[in-house]
């Protein structure tokens, strides 16, 4: 990458940053910070700012219990993977703070996302549309997850790093990156089946390069093993998601149900709220991203779009592993992984300038209320 693209990344990243700084700051102007999650009150041990905190809102408080007390004597956070609590744990060494510490691992990592997904991009489809493609990423509805106090920045990080390794033919890296991302989130488990298509496609007769890349699902394998040990359940993390509400359910729910206990939803649940907002949005943007890489993929095939097909087979597993505990809860967030939505709509806006500025503005917008939202302690995902 050269001096002037990374400079257009860098500022890209710190206007991203600031907007969002300035979003939350003015938050109490417009919303009354109403926490909706148990444990907010716990944030004024950390001596910081209710705009800083503020970013911790919701998971943060299990990702700060973990970093400080480990998953033992307390309920439900074992549902939460290890590897960005640790790095919180290793941060506060420097920062004895757990609180920044989790925001700064997050920022470092936001920046570095930003990073990867344009060289990522770049490596198939050229400056114009990596560049695109990184602005419709940056915007989109629940971009604000990256520098808050969760891990989506680590895992994407890790993501975009193992397949840029892999088309690189640095296979070991590869892995060990898709084994960290395995250990950040669970739908990591889908870089694998990814990095097998890539080698399968690219280099198939390598079959030291296979081995290698299963060194990808250790860390959810490691996990497993550590519950086992402790709680008596390999699967625990997955029997605790009943307990969060939301009507998740641990028996295997199929789509075309959840569609319909969101059709059913819409007519029936009154008032139409803040509550209801979040339904919708819930609806809206499963719909939508489904269609969205359904529509790549579609293109990919008939060969009309230059879109590795390895991204889109971690994209599906990444989306609709959540949906078979029964509801879109959380997809508006779950959704920001599914990045090859993101480089189909840059190859499609890249081509129609006002399209482009109409779809930026009104992702601007949804991101603009959701994170107002969440800021205040309203749920969103």
């Amino acid at each position: 990458m050269k001096i002037k693209e990374a400079i257009k990344v860098l500022n890209l990243f710190l206007i991203w940053l600031i907007f969002l700084s300035l979003v939350v700051i003015l938050a109490d102007k417009f919303l009354v910070y109403k926490p909706s999650f148990p444990y907010a009150a716990e944030f004024s041990r950390y001596g910081l700012s209710k705009s800083i905190s503020k970013l911790a809102n919701f998971d943060g408080v299990h990702y700060l219990t973990i970093s400080e007390k480990g998953y033992l004597g307390t309920g439900l956070i074992q549902a939460f993977f290890p590897l960005y609590p640790i790095l919180m744990r290793v941060a506060n060494y420097s920062f004895h703070n757990y609180l920044i510490s989790g925001l700064a691992v997050s920022h470092l990592f936001a920046l570095l996302s930003f990073y990867s997904f344009y060289y990522l991009v770049r490596m198939d489809n050229g400056k114009k549309i990596a560049l695109t493609a990184l602005m419709i990423f940056a915007s989109f509805s629940t971009s604000f997850y990256l520098r808050s106090l969760y891990g989506e920045s680590l895992f994407l990080t890790l993501i975009f790093g193992s397949l840029i390794a892999a088309k690189k033919k640095h296979y070991l890296l590869s892995g060990i990156l898709g084994g960290l991302a395995s250990a950040t989130r669970i739908v990591g488990i889908f870089i694998f089946p990814s990095l097998l298509f890539l080698i399968f496609t690219k280099d198939k007769k390598n079959l030291k390069a296979y081995f290698q890349v299963s060194l990808s699902v250790l860390g959810l394998l490691a996990y497993m093993i550590y519950l086992k040990i402790y709680f008596g359940d390999f699967l625990f993390f997955f029997h605790l998601q009943e307990k969060f509400g939301a009507s998740r359910q641990t028996n295997l729910i199929l789509y075309p149900q959840v569609v319909y206990r969101y059709l059913k939803i819409f007519i029936t649940v009154r008032p139409i709220d803040l509550k209801y907002y979040a339904y919708v949005q819930e609806f809206f943007l499963s719909i939508s991203s489904l269609i969205i890489l359904l529509a790549a993929t579609l293109q990919t095939l008939r060969k009309k779009i230059k879109l590795n097909l390895a991204y889109l087979i971690f994209a599906f597993g990444a989306y609709f592993l959540p949906t078979f505990t029964g509801n879109f809860s959380s997809m508006p967030r779950y959704i920001l992984v599914c990045f090859p939505m993101f480089i189909y709509l840059a190859m499609i806006l890249e081509k129609k300038p006002k399209l482009k500025f109409l779809y930026l503005t009104s992702s601007l917008i949804f991101l603009i209320i959701n994170l107002l939202l969440f800021s205040q302690g309203y749920w969103i995902a």
